[in-house]
């Protein structure tokens, strides 16, 4: 059983301890995660858990969910039994090795149409032939699809609304948090938590104190998670990321991401950082920004997280493995571990699931 409380989530009643890397691909043209167009897919879930985390966020696109295409840029020798299968099945097959792995996963509706492109600033594409009812349906598809699959924990409702999209009670066309909460009371089926991000590229919560997700359904509150994104320079530089003393420095990004989400824990609103991340290669200003971003979220309690990402092949970050897509990033691991040193574990044996608490 998902649930949250006092900021904290919740499986059976004990706090999850949640350590996470985002592995993307089957939103884009190969509807399949990236990389095994060389490498095994056990490989890579194994590198996964082998580095003590315990989720995945997979992002997907709703034309995978709508034309369930063939799989395409596969190494069949060195992936029996995935070549020419569909992209539902590939998603299948990926949570059921995930699941052997004690790897929890978490859906994420990161772009309508697939492709290398940025998804559109709403949670609806009219233009595209993605109404909100559309986007509902295919969510309603998913998760039926997987509600019962014990490690299937939570969706994310949908990645990164930005420019027109608001945070208020005036507008339903463009307020995110009342579409949430109509996604959110369409999918009452499924069991898991509703990841929900904030506007301006998942950012920004400043009115969610003001405006909370409110279902009106008490069961569904208590499953809502606030799920921020943030990055540093190498990402998208900004003149806060240019101050030279240290103090100053720290002082104030404090103040300007307290102000964007980090009041949301100080509050008691359950938190997950859904995306995080950079080259942070040593020496650099994005190295300082990485380095002080894991100092607070440690110093806010908001450690349970989802680094952005497995893939070398994501542009502004890279990823923990380098472009052989076999050789760690070994400072960007250190960043991860010192985030999240001790995340809950999850482990099958004789037809039930093991927990051991993190801390």
């Amino acid at each position: 059983k998902w649930t949250t409380d006092d900021g904290r989530i919740m499986v059976n009643g004990q706090p999850l301890v949640l350590k996470g890397v985002n592995y993307f691909g089957f939103e884009t043209e190969t509807y399949a995660p990236h990389g095994i167009w060389d490498h095994n897919l056990n490989d890579m879930l194994d590198f996964i858990k082998d580095n003590n985390f315990n989720a995945i966020r997979v992002p997907f696109s709703m034309q995978m969910v709508r034309d369930n295409p063939v799989i395409m840029n596969v190494h069949c020798h060195n992936n029996p039994n995935l070549c020419g299968t569909s992209a539902l099945r590939m998603l299948d097959i990926f949570i059921d090795r995930a699941a052997e792995r004690g790897l929890l996963i978490v859906l994420d509706n990161h772009r309508t149409q697939s492709g290398g492109y940025i998804s559109p600033p709403l949670w609806y594409n009219n233009s595209a032939g993605y109404p909100e009812d559309e986007v509902i349906r295919l969510w309603k598809h998913l998760v039926m699809r997987y509600k019962d699959q014990w490690n299937m924990f939570a969706i994310d409702l949908k990645n990164e609304p930005h420019d027109a999209a608001t945070w208020s009670r005036s507008n339903r066309n463009t307020d995110w948090n009342q579409a949430a909460e109509r996604m959110i009371n369409a999918l009452h089926e499924f069991p898991g938590l509703f990841f929900v991000g904030g506007i301006e590229w998942g950012g920004r919560f400043e009115n969610a104190d003001q405006y909370p997700i409110e279902t009106g359904h008490a069961h569904l509150n208590e499953r809502v998670v606030y799920s921020p994104h943030c990055y540093g320079p190498d990402v998208y530089d900004r003149p806060e990321f240019h101050v030279e003393n240290t103090h100053e420095y720290a002082k104030n990004l404090d103040r300007i991401y307290t102000a964007k989400y980090g009041f949301l824990a100080e509050k008691g609103y359950p938190v997950v950082i859904g995306e995080w991340g950079g080259k942070a290669k040593p020496g650099t200003r994005d190295a300082k920004w990485n380095n002080w971003f894991v100092d607070w979220i440690r110093d806010k309690c908001m450690t349970n997280n989802f680094y952005w990402a497995l893939n070398p092949n994501s542009g502004h970050t890279g990823g923990l493995l380098d472009d052989d897509w076999k050789t760690p990033i070994q400072h960007k691991l250190d960043l991860v571990n010192r985030a999240q040193p001790n995340p809950t574990k999850f482990k099958k044996h004789n037809k039930k699931i093991c927990i051991t608490k993190g801390t």
